[in-house]
């Protein structure tokens, strides 16, 4: 029986990473490009539990059964090929792994169990944020809000190494963040999608990361990172607040139609603002003026909470710029002396 730990390298002694748990299980987290094929399903895997606790071997019988049919149903599918480098795992390399690996290795594919499953890749990751994290340095690419930091650091990609931690997330990273009909992640999962990009650069390399807080919604930045982000080097992006206000409105266009979802948005920095404040407010979205909602909430609240931030080191460069655009970015790439390819 052909077993391996998961490490650095697993990912490329691979072409097909088979993920046989439930779906429930599989999209709380899951080993990056592995590919569902639950043996037993959410419900049957209830079913089977419930039964373990009165008669173990009626439950084994009953799990046996299903997971024969499930296994049969996918090789019907014929989504395998001969050729394939296939890694199966489940929860902790029990039996639902190993009852894949069985049918597939008799019919003659090249497989191989990830010993201890999930809980070996779990623990890999938390290894990585605990020691390997602290081997890899940064650029932060600071400013106050609306500057267009998420927008240069895309284009950035082009041309530096760059981890968009805020696409990772779903999320914008403030209150109004939230992105429609883009749940964020869980919180392995989260930590799956950072590992798996700052895999692919070379710890030698500088990265590129927007200046995020602790938290990009419900979701924290492993505390290791952020500690490696706090000492890189930050450069700050100073844009004029009108060219910040229309950046805004065009990047969450999507609150204009939901206006009691602003408000809601709003209620939750009420704490935050002057009764006259949070009023007023409140009365710009009853008049539909979101162009000047978006300017007190950036005086009123966003520019004071950024001003007001220590995370990162105080020696700073400013980037002077006019507007967000790719005029713009080409003028960031020659006060950061990037040259064009």
């Amino acid at each position: 029986m052909k077993k391996v730990d998961f490490n650095l390298n697993t990912l490329d002694l691979f072409t097909k990473i088979i993920d046989v748990r439930t779906p429930d299980e599989y999209n709380h987290d899951s080993i990056p490009n592995s590919i569902n094929m639950p043996v037993l399903s959410n419900n049957e895997r209830e079913q089977v539990g419930k039964i373990y606790k009165q008669n173990i071997f009626e439950a084994r019988k009953l799990g046996a059964q299903i997971i024969a049919k499930n296994i049969s149903m996918f090789i019907k599918k014929d989504t395998l090929k001969k050729e394939d480098k296939i890694l199966i795992y489940c929860w902790r390399g029990g039996l639902r792994s190993l009852s894949l690996y069985l049918i597939l290795k008799s019919i003659g594919f090249n497989v191989t169990l990830l010993d201890k499953g999930y809980k070996s890749y779990r623990k890999f990751i938390l290894s990585f944020f605990n020691k390997e994290i602290l081997n890899y340095k940064f650029n932060i690419l600071g400013g106050l809000t609306g500057s267009g930091k998420t927008y240069f650091l895309n284009k950035l990609a082009n041309y530096k190494n760059v981890l968009n931690l805020e696409f990772l997330a779903n999320h914008k990273g403030s209150v109004l963040g939230d992105i429609p009909n883009k749940p964020q992640p869980t919180q392995k999962n989260f930590e799956s999608k950072i590992w798996f990009e700052l895999s692919k650069f070379k710890k030698s390399d500088i990265i590129w990361v927007e200046s995020e807080s602790r938290k990009i919604g419900k979701l924290s930045l492993p505390n290791n990172l952020f500690s490696q982000m706090k000492i890189g080097k930050l450069f700050t992006l100073n844009v004029p607040l009108n060219e910040r206000v229309k950046f805004i409105m065009k990047d969450y266009k999507y609150f204009v139609k939901q206006p009691n979802f602003l408000k809601e948005k709003i209620y939750q920095l009420k704490k935050f603002l002057k009764k006259d404040e949070y009023l007023s407010m409140i009365e710009l979205i009853n008049l539909k003026k979101i162009n000047e909602l978006v300017k007190c909430l950036l005086s009123f609240h966003y520019d004071k909470l950024y001003s007001n931030r220590n995370f990162y080191k105080k020696e700073k460069r400013k980037i002077e710029l006019k507007s967000i655009n790719l005029n713009s970015f080409n003028n960031l790439l020659v006060q950061l002396k990037i040259r064009k390819i």
